[in-house]
């Protein structure tokens, strides 16, 4: 298996395999009636330098649930980055339209509750297609779950905070829609491939956060 840490990943747990695969079909039926033509309207409708500034913006925020993780995890070096990062890029950077940080040294890091869950030794638990949203976990599902209820857009008006999140996910896919093609052209089960690529990603992310609080030299 792949090594990582000094630990061995796990296959993929997937005992709901026959509904996890139904619901990975209904996602490429609403990709394919909705949301690849929203994407496609955006891509040709917003120039690049606005699409960028656009995930640019929605960066900035998770820089604030990655600094806040990180420091939940004991990395407290990542975690003073990471809101550098937002204190730069709100400011210089115009509300996070542009990644001034990354410019000036500061190197943008993920973090989330489903990885501060992981390196506290909460177990992954099954893996989980969730509609829309795509490759989950039991355990990333509850870390979702913590970031959607702290959401300081829960503050706004409720037509404000659906078009913000729907702006998010467009944004989102439009970023991955190349790797989308990679992946649908090299693999023979998308099923498959799919699962492996985000149960690996994940392990790695756990694996990287227990490494950094156990040796002194990691952020």
């Amino acid at each position: 298996g792949v090594t990582y840490a000094d630990e061995t990943m796990p296959q993929p747990y997937d005992p709901l395999e026959s509904v996890n695969r139904a619901t990975f079909g209904l996602n490429d039926v609403i990709d394919a009636v909705i949301v690849n033509p929203l994407v496609t309207v955006w891509n040709a409708v917003l120039p690049q330098p606005v699409r960028q500034g656009v995930s640019n913006v929605f960066d900035n925020l998770d820089d604030v649930y990655a600094g806040v993780n990180h420091a939940l995890q004991g990395r407290g070096t990542q975690a003073g980055t990471d809101f550098s990062r937002v204190l730069v890029n709100t400011t210089v950077g115009v509300g996070g339209l542009f990644d001034v940080g990354t410019k000036i040294g500061l190197k943008k890091s993920y973090g989330d509750f489903g990885q501060t869950l992981g390196v506290w030794g909460f177990s992954t638990g099954p893996y989980i297609v969730l509609p829309l949203l795509g490759p989950s976990t039991l355990r990333e599902t509850a870390g979702r779950a913590v970031r959607v209820t702290t959401d300081a857009r829960n503050l706004l008006p409720t037509n404000t905070y659906y078009a913000l999140t729907g702006t998010e996910y467009l944004a989102t896919r439009a970023d991955a829609k190349a790797n989308e093609g990679l992946i649908a052209a090299s693999s023979l089960d998308r099923y498959v491939f799919l699962r492996n690529l985000y149960w690996q990603r994940r392990f790695n992310l756990v694996q990287e956060g227990r490494q950094a609080i156990s040796s002194p030299t990691q952020p």
